[in-house]
C-alpha cells in the first residue's frame, strides 16, 4: 500500500529474500468481531464502518502483504453488499479471505464458493433440478479458476447441474418465512443423474467439480489463470507466457499453496526490473492509504467511502463479477475530478499540520527535492521535476501566500505517486 520513508529505510540492507520474508512473517493485531459494526445499523451503514476499519487497518498496518492480498483476492472473488445485502454475509467472506488467503487456493476456493455471499451474488441459491440457473456455473470457471475459453457451454450447462442443490435455507415455515441466508446442501434439490463435464461422464457433484478445476483435467489452466492474474495484480499487466508457465508450474508442485505463489512473485526478477517500476496506476484505496498515512490521517478525517466511490472503487461493492479492472480502467474524467477535490481537501489538512512549509528560503529545486523525499519518490523522471519546478516557481510569483499548501497538491499530482 506504499511505504513511508522510514519504512522503506527499515528494508534497506535486506536481502531480497529477507525482505520478502519480512513481508509475509510481520504480525499484525488482532481482527474484531462482527459486534464492532453491528449496532442495529442499516447494512449500508454497516458496510461504511467495514470501509474505514479496513482503510485504517490499511493505513496502520506494519509492512505486511496481508492488507494487499486481501483487496486482491476480495476482487478475484467479487461480491458486493448492494446484491447481497446482507452486510454480516460480506464480512464474513471477509475473514475467509484473511484466514485462508496465503494458504491452499483448493480450501480457499471452497469456503468462497459455498459461502452465502458468493451464493447469493451468482444466484446458486435458487440452483435446484429442474430450474438450474447456470450464472455461478459460469463465473466459477470464466473469473475464479480456468478462464474465459477454457470450458465450452455444455460444460456450463453440467457444471450448473453439479451445483443445483447446494443453496441457502431460504424462507422457512419455522422462522415464520423469514429469509435464512445460510448455506444448505438440499440432496433433495440436487441433479443426481449423469453429467459431462470437461468430457468426463459421471453423477458430478459440487465438491468433485472443484477437485477437477484444480487437480484434475483443467489443474494446468487453473494455475496458469490464477498464477497470471497475481503477477498482473504485483508486477505489471503484460507477463510472458514463458514466465507465467514457470510461475504455474510451481503453483501446481505446491499443491496451489497462494503464500508460495506470491512469495513466488516477488522473487521474481521481473518484479524487481526497472521496466515494472510504476508499470501500475495506483487504485483509489491504494492512492488514498498512501497519501493518508504519509499525513497520519484516519478515515475519520476525510470521508473516505465517498471519495473512493467518486473515484470509481468501494470496498465490499466491485462494480461487477469481474471485479475490478486495473490501469486504464482508473482513468476517466470523472475520477480525476474526485481525485482533485480528495487533493484539494488533504492541502488544507497538510496546512493545519504544517506539512511540506516554511519553504520560502529553499530555491526551486531545493523544494522539489523536498516534496519528492516525502513522498518516497528517489527516482522521479526529469519531466516530472522539470513540470514541479515550474508550477513552485509560478506560485512563488503569482501567489506565494500558496506556498504553504500548493507544495503538497503538487506532490500528490506527482505521476510516479499516482503508480506504483
Amino acid at each position: 500500500m506504499g511505504g513511508t520513508t522510514s519504512m522503506i529505510d527499515s528494508f534497506v540492507g535486506m536481502t531480497r529474500a529477507n525482505a520478502v520474508d519480512r513481508l509475509f512473517d510481520t504480525a499484525i493485531p488482532g481482527l474484531p468481531d462482527w459486534g464492532r459494526f453491528d449496532s442495529g445499523d442499516q447494512h449500508w451503514q454497516a458496510q461504511e464502518k467495514m470501509i474505514e476499519w479496513w482503510v485504517d487497518r490499511m493505513i496502520t498496518a506494519p509492512p505486511t502483504i496481508d492488507e494487499k492480498l486481501t483487496l486482491f483476492l476480495h476482487s478475484h472473488f467479487a461480491t458486493g453488499r448492494e446484491k447481497v445485502e446482507d452486510s454480516r454475509l460480506m464480512w464474513d467472506q471477509h475473514m475467509v479471505l484473511r484466514n485462508f488467503g496465503q494458504g491452499s487456493f483448493r480450501a480457499l476456493l471452497e469456503k468462497i464458493s459455498l459461502g452465502s455471499a458468493m451464493l447469493i451474488y451468482l444466484d446458486n441459491e435458487s440452483n435446484k433440478k429442474g430450474a438450474e440457473q447456470e450464472n455461478f456455473a459460469r463465473e466459477l470457471m470464466e473469473l475464479h479458476t480456468v478462464g474465459n475459453g477454457r470450458f465450452t457451454e455444455g460444460d456450463v450447462v453440467a457444471m450448473a447441474r453439479a451445483w443445483t442443490g447446494h443453496n441457502t435455507i431460504g424462507a422457512t415455515r419455522e422462522n415464520n418465512w423469514q429469509y435464512d441466508p445460510r448455506y444448505r446442501y438440499n440432496s433433495e434439490e440436487h441433479d443426481h443423474g449423469t453429467k459431462a463435464l470437461f468430457g468426463i461422464r459421471k453423477n458430478w457433484n459440487a465438491h468433485d467439480t472443484l477437485d477437477e478445476l484444480c487437480s484434475g483435467v483443467k489443474a494446468t489452466a487453473t494455475s496458469d489463470f490464477f498464477a497470471r492474474k497475481v503477477f498482473k495484480f504485483f508486477v505489471h499487466t503484460n507477463p510472458s507466457q514463458a514466465v507465467v508457465d514457470d510461475l504455474a508450474a510451481d503453483f501446481r508442485a505446491s499443491d496451489l499453496d497462494i503464500k508460495r505463489l506470491v512469495r513466488a512473485v516477488l522473487m521474481h526478477d521481473e518484479f524487481w526490473a526497472v521496466d515494472s517500476r510504476y508499470a501500475l496506476v495506483k487504485s483509489p484505496v491504494e492512492y488514498m492509504v498512501d497519501v493518508m498515512r504519509r499525513c497520519g490521517l484516519r478515515s475519520q478525517d476525510d470521508s473516505v467511502r465517498w471519495r473512493m466511490e467518486g473515484m470509481g472503487m468501494t470496498l465490499f461493492d466491485p462494480p461487477t463479477v469481474a471485479g475490478w479492472g486495473q490501469n486504464g480502467f482508473w482513468l476517466s474524467t470523472a475520477s480525476a475530478w474526485t481525485k482533485s477535490r480528495f487533493t484539494n481537501n488533504l492541502k488544507w489538512k497538510s496546512d493545519e499540520r504544517g506539512i511540506l512549509q516554511n519553504l520560502d528560503a529553499l530555491n526551486p529545486d531545493q523544494v522539489v527535492n523536498v516534496i519528492t523525499t516525502f513522498f518516497s519518490i528517489f527516482d522521479a523522471s526529469d519531466r516530472t521535476k522539470e513540470y514541479m519546478r515550474e508550477l513552485i516557481v509560478t506560485t512563488r510569483e503569482e501567489r506565494p501566500w500558496a506556498m504553504a499548501y500548493e507544495p503538497f497538491a503538487v506532490g500528490m499530482f506527482m505521476p510516479e505517486v499516482q503508480c506504483a
